[in-house]
């Protein structure tokens, strides 16, 4: 595991459980509740966050287990590359969507889930279907998607910590009305600071599983499948506001229809060529306003994802 992602990631941890803390201290002290309870509940509300976090994915996503029969060549890549870079092999399973995408999930790294829609199969070649697999892949050689599962329930109990506490019930009296509405108003903001930085999280380790990829695969089959997942999401008429997946896939497809709204018109055809493509990335890079809305994605900008490919590419002379 890079250094620099297991440091950030322990950061991110460390923060968000000192702030889980701060909110369950200040509950406690209006409910009049031990400090010891206090701790305990942090660690049982993580602890549930981690547990019941794939049945939420399972039940929220229209998938089901691939057959090795369906798509062997999947299942021998990915055992290849588990078994090379000593990752242990997920199971697999395909998302019945036609939006190109896909993920991994799990409770550990030994109970990781590999899932990939449809829509993927059908929008790009095997060489960077491999690519996406790869990327995937690495998620579970870090161990990040464990990590995003536990630090999601802290911006979860925020908001509704707050949303309780702000409409405090009318007939309390004045002084513990007004001491709810402290305690939410701290809450919601522990609700905004922690969500920008799971964000931010979710956002670098993009960056390290794309390297992972690039190393394993070859870095510009990755750029040219972002690029067709991205702004062939941005085509998608399917809903995918999942809220439960959206982190855990390749590309965010709610703020991908975003990213390349205005150029929708020319894409009605649904078929993406190398010039449009080149085109809708000059116009993310440029667009100030896309750039404000990298802060509330999951997902770096799509033309920095492919910008860093490409300079891999060069420095490894491939």
């Amino acid at each position: 595991m890079p250094v620099k992602l297991w440091f950030a990631m322990a950061l991110t941890i460390t923060i968000l459980f000192g702030l889980l803390l701060g909110i369950l201290a200040a509950i406690g002290y209006f409910f009049s509740l031990s400090g010891y309870l206090i701790v305990l509940l942090a660690f049982l509300i993580i602890g549930i966050q981690w547990y019941i976090s794939p049945y939420i994915i399972k039940w929220t996503t229209n998938m089901q287990e691939l057959k090795r029969n369906e798509e062997p060549w999947i299942f021998e890549f990915v055992e290849a590359l588990c078994k090379q870079t000593k990752t242990p092999i997920p199971q697999v399973a395909i998302a019945n969507t036609s939006s190109p995408n896909a993920f991994v999930f799990g409770r550990t790294s030994n109970s990781a889930t590999l899932v990939i829609t449809r829509g993927l199969l059908k929008s790009l070649n095997k060489e960077e279907v491999k690519a996406v697999i790869a990327h995937e892949i690495g998620h579970i050689n870090h161990k990040d998607m464990i990590v995003m599962t536990l630090a999601g329930a802290v911006p979860v109990l925020a908001y509704f910590v707050a949303r309780f506490l702000l409409f405090a019930p009318s007939k309390e009296d004045r002084k513990s009305a007004s001491s709810a509405v402290l305690i939410g108003f701290f809450a919601f903001i522990v609700y905004i600071i922690s969500n920008l930085i799971v964000l931010l999280l979710s956002r670098l380790r993009e960056f390290y599983a794309d390297r992972f990829s690039g190393q394993h695969t070859k870095p510009r089959l990755l750029a040219n499948a972002l690029a067709k997942i991205t702004y062939g999401l941005s085509l998608s008429k399917e809903n995918e506001a999942n809220s439960a997946v959206r982190s855990f896939f390749i590309a965010d497809p709610i703020t991908s229809k975003r990213e390349v709204s205005s150029l929708s018109r020319e894409y009605e055809d649904l078929v993406l060529e190398e010039s449009e493509i080149k085109k809708a990335m000059e116009w993310e890079e440029k667009n100030p306003l896309v750039r404000i809305l990298e802060l509330t994605s999951t997902h770096p900008l799509t033309f920095k994802r492919i910008k860093a490919l490409l300079e891999m590419e060069k420095g490894l002379g491939v």
